[in-house]
């Protein structure tokens, strides 16, 4: 069987936006008065944790601060307000390959998808950053957090995404970033390639069907085959 889908899995998948993130982060929460700053060593130990909100929610919990979900929302809402504004003024670019493996599905009628644990401010900052290189309007779905009732590990993206397309998983590829990302996509059945970010190359992928340092149509569609 030829493949016949390719899920891109994250916003960290496409561009190195982790370390905007962070100082966005950074700025938001000094705005709302909580005393936290994340310096880049704590800030990749917060990404083994999919979702932003999530996120500072298991944080508030772990160290027993008091911050209310309306709370939770502005800081990031707030948070995503610099981070757009920095990822669209830089501007920042795709990471090696990723034009040229979304080119490909599109040039062979291979369907796209955007499957992520963020929300669509973040997507839409990307996709204007990189003009024509991510044409969102050509993907068959594009799943935010705010689709799913829970975010990865859990599979519930991914499943949103193959009932949505009316994908098979057995010839459908992902794309991931991170070992907890990847967990979700491997959760929904799907073959999974992990290509690690600057701020996610130290965790330990367990299940993937390949790890890369960089995409490209020769790693994506070669590493991985779709037999029958």
């Amino acid at each position: 069987m030829q493949t016949t889908h390719l899920f891109l899995g994250s916003i960290g998948v496409l561009a190195e936006t982790s370390d905007i993130q962070r100082r966005a982060y950074n700025a938001a929460l000094s705005e709302a008065g909580v005393p936290w700053e994340w310096n880049p060593d704590t800030y990749r130990s917060l990404l083994s944790m999919s979702g932003g909100q999530d996120r500072l929610r298991m944080l508030a919990d772990a160290t027993n601060t008091e911050l209310s979900d309306a709370t939770i929302v502005e800081i990031h809402r707030r948070k995503t307000e610099i981070a757009c504004a920095e990822v669209v003024a830089t501007p920042v670019e795709l990471r090696p390959g990723v034009a040229d493996v979304i080119a490909h599905a599109l040039d062979n009628g291979i369907r796209l998808g955007l499957v992520t644990s963020t929300y669509l401010p973040n997507i839409e900052a990307i996709a204007e950053a990189a003009g024509g290189q991510l044409p969102l309007d050509r993907f068959d779905v594009v799943v935010s957090r705010a689709d799913v009732a829970c975010g990865k590990p859990a599979p519930d993206a991914y499943l949103h995404a193959l009932h949505t397309t009316g994908a098979d998983p057995a010839t459908t590829i992902a794309i991931e970033d991170t070992a907890t990302s990847a967990l979700a996509a491997r959760g929904a059945g799907i073959r999974t390639i992990v290509v690690p970010g600057r701020f996610t190359d130290d965790q330990i992928v367990v299940g993937a069907d390949a790890i890369v340092p960089a995409l490209s149509v020769e790693t994506v569609f070669g590493l991985v085959p779709i037999t029958a």
